[in-house]
């Protein structure tokens, strides 16, 4: 009697005709985000899940990777990480990216990531967590109501690529010891509503910008420049709050990126010291 043939581990690119089936392993908004998702199937179950955004013309981000328990520590992770760089390789990709909050929950993904190559950047900052209704009322109950306060406060979807462009010029002529600012990444990553881009004389000189996380928010992005007022940064703030509080509930969380000893100590101080530390914004590559 012959014994039965094991079914092997099998990676797809997940389409339409075989969403359903990988369906309940990620997030709704992920689904609708990515631009690339890889399925895995083990003894004829569907166990993984891979998702990939494009960043531009030669990047790409790794969204979300989730193995479901039973089939972890069987090489799936990795299995799936492989048939990534296979499409990054063939599509002519310089890099793939991660990015995430550095703690115990993400620990075995930091773990799967190092022992597949992908490097660690060295510049770490903190993150910290509050709920949006514990953002300070004093800070952001005020609605910008000066005709020229508006005007001031461009929506990103307002944004054109000239002006965003001469923005990221300016952050990188900054001084060396005010580097900690990261590079912007590429405007469409952003939510066009709750961010903004602050104009002084019809230049630009600070932003905030946020990310959408399923029903949670990410301020990953806060700066303004030299010649813009403490007024001024408030005022993007109020800008950002007044439409966020439209599609948030007071218990959505809101994560934060504090880029500067400067951010940290804001953070603190608008959720009346309620913001909690979730661990280190890192960021991980892999070169082609």
């Amino acid at each position: 009697m012959k014994e039965k043939e094991e079914k092997k581990m099998e990676i797809t690119i997940v389409r339409e005709e075989n969403q359903s089936y990988f369906e309940p392993l990620m997030p709704r908004e992920l689904w609708e985000k990515s631009d690339l998702v890889l399925g895995a199937i083990e003894e004829g179950a569907a166990c993984g899940v891979l998702a990939a955004t494009e960043e531009s013309e030669h990047i790409m981000a790794l969204e979300y990777l989730f193995v479901a328990e039973d089939y972890r520590r069987k090489g799936i992770a990795t299995a799936l990480l492989d048939g990534l760089h296979e499409i990054g390789r063939y599509s002519g990709m310089d890099l793939t990216i991660c990015q995430y909050a550095l703690n115990e929950e993400q620990s075995d993904l930091d773990l799967c990531l190092d022992k597949n190559l992908f490097e660690l950047d060295e510049v770490r900052t903190p993150v910290y967590r509050t709920a949006f209704g514990d953002l300070s009322p004093q800070y952001f109950g005020k609605k910008p109501e000066r005709n020229d306060v508006k005007k001031s406060l461009l929506p990103l979807s307002e944004v054109t690529a000239r002006m965003w462009n001469r923005f990221a010029e300016k952050l990188e002529k900054l001084p060396e010891d005010e580097e900690k600012l990261t590079e912007l990444e590429v405007k469409y990553m952003y939510d066009q509503d709750a961010s903004f881009l602050l104009v002084k004389k019809g230049e630009p000189t600070g932003c905030i910008l946020f990310e959408q996380l399923e029903d949670d928010f990410l301020l990953s992005y806060f700066c303004v420049l030299k010649d813009a007022s403490p007024v001024d940064m408030m005022h993007l703030f109020q800008a950002s709050y007044q439409n966020l509080k439209t599609r948030c509930s007071d218990t959505s969380w809101i994560y934060i990126n504090a880029l500067t000893e400067t951010t940290e100590k804001m953070v603190k101080s608008m959720t009346d010291q309620k913001a909690v530390l979730r661990g280190q914004a890192v960021t991980r590559y892999y070169y082609y």
